[in-house]
């Protein structure tokens, strides 16, 4: 026997274990044992629902009694066999769908905005994965990547389309969980292994991308990237931005011209051998935050610190709101390098300074002498600061 759309070869290959996550993590109750299947049982639709699920794979019938399942479940939920399969079949993966939906045929994409969608899938995944490694969340994730970042990137698969506007499907494969032998084996609601890696990062990648949505929203409505750097804590950086303008078509290489953008959105279905962190609904991003990602993708970068930076010059504001305690300071001065050179042009640079390194540049200031100081050099909006400082010297 075969259900719509699924070989017998197919059903054979299904695990009890899997199956049995599946029913769990979708409100099933386990019954008694029926010979060589488990009953279970659901409440749907004011009807009381029974399947057996088979959980000998060597038995003679068991694609039969698969397929006696799975038409059992297609028609308590509504979907067709093949469908409700697939999602059998993925029990092992986190997968996330990206639905574009560019001005062509359904099922289409222009070749260009296809390639660029599918490489910008990949630094969407790289880019949690290097945050979700990180022990402290950076606006632009840095271009040496960590090694189990990368590893779990190349683990990443990209799966068949399925049907809609033009939707690539990413899987990412989870370890197996201890579930033979074990002693849940007749509760596979309790046998779950501790959250493996790649879980992480496919839950930090929706927090992300929830709060890169929200985040964008503001942006917009403010004309201000602010909102994207306030959510850095979240997941968001630049990386992540340039991931998602990419797959709305957006190119944004330097020295090219940016073609229209398209809507998408991105759906996570979550494997059941792990528990489902969240009740997940589709993100889903107008054309008219494409721009606002890149856009904001850049400014994130701008501001991205430059670390260990030396500053070499003189103050030309200081201000503070009584006449003790900590202030702010202007520096206009240049950048020196290791073997001591001044680089570059004169630069206005702010500082925040303690009351003692205050009082000292004050005590400079009067006395026309130079100041030197290391930190992390950024900019904050049209200036630049000095943050982090690790040095303060009089000259």
């Amino acid at each position: 026997m075969t259900a719509a759309g699924v070989s017998e070869h197919e059903l054979a290959r299904l695990r009890p274990h899997d199956v049995a996550r599946y029913l769990s993590s979708r409100g099933w109750q386990q019954g008694g044992r029926v010979r060589y299947s488990r009953r279970w049982e659901l409440e749907w639709g004011g009807q009381q629902h029974r399947v057996l699920l088979p959980m000998d794979m060597e038995l003679a019938d068991y694609p039969d009694r698969m397929a006696d399942l799975l038409g059992a479940l297609s028609a308590v939920e509504g979907r067709p066999p093949a469908a409700v399969h697939q999602d059998l079949a993925l029990t092992g993966l986190d997968v996330q769908y990206i639905r574009t939906k560019p001005n062509t045929p359904s099922g289409t994409i222009p070749m260009q905005d296809g390639v660029l969608a599918v490489t910008s899938a990949r630094d969407l995944l790289m880019a949690a994965a290097c945050d979700t490694v990180a022990t402290v969340h950076r606006l632009v994730q840095p271009r040496r990547k960590p090694t189990k970042a990368k590893a779990f990137v190349e683990a990443a698969r990209l799966g068949p389309s399925t049907q809609g506007s033009y939707i690539l499907s990413i899987q990412v494969p989870l370890p197996e969980s201890p579930s033979v032998g074990s002693l849940f084996e007749d509760a596979p609601e309790l046998d779950m292994a501790p959250e493996p890696f790649a879980r992480k990062v496919s839950r930090r990648l929706y927090e992300a991308v929830t709060a890169a949505r929200a985040a964008a929203e503001k942006a917009a409505r403010f004309d201000d990237s602010g909102p994207l750097a306030r959510a850095v804590s979240d997941g968001v950086s630049a990386d992540l931005c340039e991931a998602l303008a990419g797959i709305g078509g957006t190119e944004s290489r330097e020295g090219r011209e940016p073609r229209p953008g398209h809507a998408f959105s991105l759906s996570f279905a979550w494997s059941p051998r792990w528990p489902v962190p969240y009740a997940t609904t589709p993100t889903e991003f107008p054309r008219r935050l494409v721009h606002v990602l890149r856009e904001g993708a850049q400014d994130l970068r701008r501001q991205e610190p430059d670390e260990g930076v030396t500053i070499v010059g003189r103050t030309t504001k200081l201000k503070r709101t009584g006449d003790i305690g900590p202030g702010e300071v202007t520096v206009e001065g240049r950048l020196m390098r290791e073997n001591g050179d001044l680089v570059g042009q004169q630069r206005q640079i702010h500082l925040h300074l303690s009351e003692e390194d205050y009082d000292r540049a004050t005590e400079a200031h009067r006395d026309r002498l130079d100041l030197r100081i290391e930190g992390d050099l950024t900019r904050r909006g049209n200036y630049q600061e000095l943050i982090n400082l690790t040095g303060f010297d009089v000259l």
